[in-house]
């Protein structure tokens, strides 16, 4: 081999001219064969694995970075470029791989390895890669992903800080398409005020189509502590969010006169009802002659193009949307709205529809009789008297329409509780003393009692509040004092307020459960305590939940190891409670 190199160079050195034009061939052979070795070393040469913390030093070269993926955003600069951002960590810094062409995308949290040109422009490190090829990963890579309830991260948020996480829950406002950055909340209820917990979502990337408020969602992301705003928040993708479209979405019917509070609803479907005005530009005229602008689509133009709106008193639909153009609030129905139309073809007007439009109209015939669908306000105890109230269209006390009711006198003892469904048969009359108008409601049927209401020591009295008269669950353990008066004590703490067991049914008190701290069920009440001069807090009719009926509480059970399901959870003919096998030996 040195031989036939050196012949090589003994040629390409040869002054001779009889053997120049084969110098320059020989150089010319050597010449395709170095870029040729060069090439095929560029291409079989695998970039070295280096710490992000290091690429500074790397600058302009071609390297390998291993990490785990932390946030991703498709077309950043939302130029239609086929372009992703990927931030990655490896533990010693956190870097930007700009992807051009990319192809799928794992779940954050997925241990990855990417290959690209590390630049720098003003300072800032970043990495540029092309093409599918430019990130790795496998199977073992993806993330152990943990589905979790709302509660559970409310409960113990640090627990699942290093965690990739799934939660269920019900977005808290509406979500555009084509925003980069949103925020939103996720709830454990459709309604806000129903609602026992909640956690902010930060959203990166477009979601691709619209997210009704009240949607029901699975998210996959991490939480962490924001400690400018001092909450848990949790960091999901957006095109990552999974929608369940065939959950109903709750469409908020705005009250005339609120036009202040009209800023919560906007960016979601809305109804509300008017007079229609057909011209060079559609609008609303509510009570008052106040004007709102209608953005009908192409199919309400064309099936009203003969002006046959004008003037109707109409339910319209659409999405609250600010018009900076009108100075104005607008009903657009292009904007991703169910029909499309921002008319129902029906000629069926709701009532509240009708009280909120045009009221004149109802109070002018107060001997017609009307069936309403709505819920209960506030919870009603029972009363051998009418006793006033209020009905509301929908659970969520933000948006509500809400009207003053008279409830006849009750014959029973059932309570009617906040929130219930109520279906009405009810006459409109005018209120001199509240100068209001007043449904009086001569007979009802209710809905299925809501779900009692979880509530947490760390909320406070404040919060608190918002649910009295209405039926609860408390955990804390029962304990009497020298004067024979139950108290609900928090455990490890003296904070507690007054209990009243259930003496028809009570096991809450008896020796099998006294000492030990159980979720306990009654209705919450704030009474005058004359001696402190002040209202306190007192669950009357309380006893320990004891879901299968067995004698023994939930939180008993699952200490003890049996199925507070079943009453029998051995199946030898004895309930749990009267079992000796369910009593550790100690």
């Amino acid at each position: 081999m040195a031989d036939v190199l050196k012949s090589i160079m003994n040629k390409i050195t040869d002054d001779d001219p009889a053997t120049r034009g084969q110098q320059l061939w020989v150089m010319f052979t050597l010449a395709i064969f170095l870029v040729a070795v060069l090439n095929y070393y560029a291409m079989v040469r695998e970039p070295d694995i280096v710490e992000m913390e290091d690429l500074i030093e790397y600058k302009n070269e071609v390297v390998k970075v291993e990490g785990e993926i932390i946030s991703w955003r498709e077309d950043p600069w939302n130029s239609g470029d086929w372009e992703t951002h990927v931030i990655v960590s490896d533990g010693t810094a956190v870097v930007e791989a700009r992807w051009s062409r990319p192809a799928e995308i794992p779940p954050i949290g997925t241990n990855v390895v990417i290959t690209g040109k590390v630049m720098e422009f003003e300072g800032n490190i970043y990495m540029t890669a092309i093409g599918s090829g430019a990130m790795e990963w496998d199977e073992e890579d993806l993330p152990d992903i943990v589905q979790l309830a709302i509660l559970d991260v409310a409960l113990d948020p640090e627990k699942y800080v290093d965690e990739i996480i799934t939660l269920t829950g019900y977005i808290g406002e509406s979500i555009p398409p084509d925003e980069m950055f949103v925020s939103a909340d996720l709830r454990d209820h459709p309604s806000y005020g129903n609602a026992e917990h909640q956690i902010k979502l930060n959203i990166r990337s477009k979601v691709g189509s619209w997210i009704e408020s009240s949607s029901k969602v699975q998210v996959t992301g991490t939480i962490s502590y924001n400690q400018r705003d001092m909450n848990w928040v949790m960091s999901v993708q957006g095109p990552e969010i999974l929608v369940d479209r065939n959950h109903p979405i709750e469409i908020i019917r705005l009250n005339w006169g609120e036009e202040s509070t009209w800023s919560y609803q906007s960016g979601n479907l809305i109804e509300i009802a008017g007079y229609i005005t057909v011209g060079e530009q559609w609008q609303l005229r509510g009570p008052g002659g106040i004007m709102i602008c209608l953005k009908p689509s192409e199919a309400d133009l064309n099936e009203h193009a003969n002006s046959s709106l004008h003037n109707q008193f109409r339910d319209v639909q659409g999405r609250l949307m600010w018009s900076e153009a009108d100075a104005s609030w607008c009903v657009d129905s292009s904007e991703g709205t169910p029909t499309g139309n921002l008319i129902n073809s029906e000629d069926i007007i709701d009532l509240l529809a009708l009280l909120s439009g045009d009221p004149i109209r109802l109070i002018d015939d107060p001997d017609t009789h009307y069936t309403i669908n709505a819920f209960v306000r506030y919870s009603i105890e029972p009363s051998v008297q009418d006793v006033s109230g209020w009905l509301v269209d929908k659970i969520d006390y933000r948006g509500q329409t809400k009207i003053y009711a008279t409830f006849p006198a009750q014959t029973s003892t059932q309570w009617i509780e906040a929130g219930q469904a109520i279906t009405a048969n009810v006459s409109v009359t005018w209120d001199d003393i509240n100068m209001a108008i007043r449904l009086l409601i001569h007979d009802y049927q209710l809905g299925e009692a809501p779900d009692a209401k979880n509530l947490i020591w760390d909320e406070g009295a404040s919060q608190w509040g918002y649910s009295r008269s209405q039926m609860v669950n408390i955990p804390g353990i029962a304990v009497q004092d020298e004067d024979g008066e139950w108290w609900l004590q928090r455990d490890g703490t003296n904070q507690s307020i007054r209990l009243s067991p259930n003496n028809n049914t009570i096991i809450g008190t008896d020796n099998v459960h006294s000492g030990y701290s159980h979720t306990w069920n009654g209705r919450l009440m704030e009474v005058a305590d004359p001696e402190l001069v002040a209202t306190v807090y007192h669950l009357i009719n309380a006893d320990v939940i004891d879901t299968d009926g067995d004698g023994l509480s939930d939180n008993l059970e699952s200490l003890y190891g049996t199925n507070p399901y079943n009453p029998d959870t051995d199946g030898d003919g004895e309930n749990d409670r009267d079992d000796n096998d369910t009593y550790p030996d100690y």
